[in-house]
């Protein structure tokens, strides 16, 4: 992942103790090969400088049954500088050998989970629509046991991301009255903050 200075976009509308603004996510290339690079554009900003770097982390759902079908794409620490940061992440797609072979086809999940101090406090989530990048396939899908990875295209449904906030202590700051881990909002984009629940797209249970 590379870290640069920017300017981000849309609103933080975070919590008053968070000491991270998450000021945009940006999907690049939402449409793309099934095998292709997943790239995001993260905007975040800090008001005070967090003692520790951030941690980064992409997870695509694997089924909506089961979440040990769900796999962590990669793993980043990012270290966070006073004011507005900017850094591109790009990680590997998913393993379709690991996935039920009933479900790589079909709608899924894609989460950006951000944490500190190996607490999450944001979790934004995607649908995906994954499907034959031929039309003729799309329309006549062949009668195998597995769809060759080869064969598809995903489309990353990225105009109205799932953004779930939650209430961590940051350094020395303790959390306020609500338990640690509480939601502090859950909504669709960033302009004030399925089948299985706590997937960034349904209320955690």
């Amino acid at each position: 992942a590379k870290e640069e200075a920017g300017t981000g976009k849309g609103e933080a509308g975070n919590s008053s103790m968070a000491h991270v603004d998450i000021l945009g996510v940006e999907v690049l290339e939402p449409q793309a090969k099934y095998s292709d690079d997943l790239k995001f554009e993260i905007t975040f900003q800090c008001r005070t400088k967090p003692q520790e770097d951030l941690e980064w982390r992409i997870v695509w759902v694997g089924s909506a049954k089961n979440e040990k079908h769900d796999q962590v794409l990669d793993e980043v620490l990012v270290p966070p500088e006073l004011g507005v940061n900017k850094f591109e992440y790009v990680v590997g797609g998913p393993d379709p050998s690991k996935l039920p072979a009933g479900e790589i086809l079909g709608v899924t999940v894609v989460m950006v989970q951000a944490l500190y101090k190996g607490k999450e406090f944001l979790r934004i989530g995607y649908y995906v629509k994954i499907d034959y990048e031929d039309e003729k396939l799309r329309e006549e899908p062949p009668e195998v046991d597995r769809p060759d990875p080869a064969l598809l295209e995903r489309n990353i449904l990225h105009t109205e991301p799932r953004v779930t906030r939650y209430l961590i202590e940051w350094d020395d700051v303790a959390a306020p009255s609500q338990e640690t881990g509480a939601i502090l909002s859950d909504q669709t984009g960033f302009s004030a903050p399925s089948e299985r629940s706590n997937d960034g797209l349904s209320n955690q249970g």
